[in-house]
C-alpha cells in the first residue's frame, strides 16, 4: 500500500483470478477489509452495485471504474485490478483493468469527483496504461505517486 500527498490510499491487486465483473468486485473489496480501509465488506459491496447498476462505469480502453462514498469505508482508497484473463464488464465491454474508488461518505468536498477527475486523464495516455498492465504492484504503485496527487 501507498499513501500519495493527499493521503489517497494506493492499493494493487495485480493478479485477480475473477470469471465475472462481480467475482472481481468481491475480491478486491476482501482486500481492502483485509486492510481496513472496508469496515462493512457486505454493506459496501452492495452500495458499488447499486451504482453501478445506475451507470455502468465502463470507460473505454478495457478499464472498469467503480466507485462509492460509503459509511462503510474508513479512510479514501484506490484499489487497483489486473485481471488474469478479460471479464465482460457490461453487455459489450470487456475489461482487463479495474480502479475501484472507495471514499467515506463523510469525505467532503467532492474528493471521489477529483479522483475520476484525475485517473480520467492519466488513463488517457496509453504508455501509462501499457505500464498498469505489464508491471509489478512495486512499479504499479510507484507510477501512480508519481503522476501526482489523486485529488488535484
Amino acid at each position: 500500500m501507498s499513501m500519495n500527498k493527499e493521503k489517497v490510499a494506493i492499493v494493487t491487486r495485480l493478479q485477480l483470478d475473477a470469471v465475472d465483473k462481480k467475482t472481481a468486485i468481491k475480491q478486491i473489496v476482501e482486500y481492502l477489509k483485509v486492510e481496513n480501509f472496508v469496515t462493512d465488506k457486505a454493506k459496501f459491496i452492495k452500495e458499488v452495485f447499486e451504482r453501478e447498476n445506475i451507470l455502468p462505469t465502463y470507460i473505454g480502453h478495457e478499464i472498469g471504474l467503480p466507485h462509492s462514498q460509503s459509511d462503510s469505508v474508513s479512510k479514501p482508497v484506490v484499489a487497483i485490478g489486473r485481471l488474469m484473463h478479460p471479464i465482460v464488464w457490461n453487455d459489450e465491454n470487456k475489461v482487463k483493468l479495474i480502479f475501484l474508488i472507495a471514499v467515506p461518505k463523510k469525505h467532503k468536498d467532492n474528493i471521489h469527483l477529483k479522483i475520476i477527475a484525475k485517473l480520467s486523464r492519466m488513463l488517457m495516455h496509453e504508455d501509462f496504461r501499457q505500464i498498469l498492465l505489464v508491471e509489478g504492484d512495486e512499479k504499479v504503485r510507484e507510477i501512480m505517486l508519481k503522476e501526482g496527487s489523486l485529488i488535484e
